[in-house]
């Protein structure tokens, strides 16, 4: 199952609105503090991969080098971001604003 939104994890803008921060709130990683970086879904084999990059703003219980080389951590927010895409397409369903090439995170 996902994290949800509001549940497992806050959307947090910057005060120059320029980046979104992600907020962890439950669970091991609760506190940590990040933001995606670029983010590229292929679709040359059978099934989508995605990638991306991020940046650990703040940690405050478990180094943030550990996390870096954690591949649980990896694939919790990589989780995170399936919702937040999928979150976004459903809202541009809604508003007619879809192009499937531009992430707006």
């Amino acid at each position: 199952m996902l994290p949800q939104h509001n549940v497992d994890y806050l959307l947090i803008d910057s005060e120059d609105h320029k980046q979104t921060g992600v907020g962890i709130l439950a669970g091991k990683y609760a506190g940590v503090l990040y933001h995606y970086g670029k983010v590229r879904i292929s679709d040359e084999e059978v099934q989508a991969r995605m990638t991306f990059s991020y940046t650990i703003i703040s940690s405050p219980l478990i180094p943030i080098d550990d996390l870096t080389q954690d591949e649980e951590f990896h694939t919790f927010i990589g989780d995170i971001l399936t919702d937040i895409l999928l979150n976004q397409e459903s809202e541009n369903e809604k508003t007619g604003n879809y192009d499937s090439e531009e992430f707006d995170i």
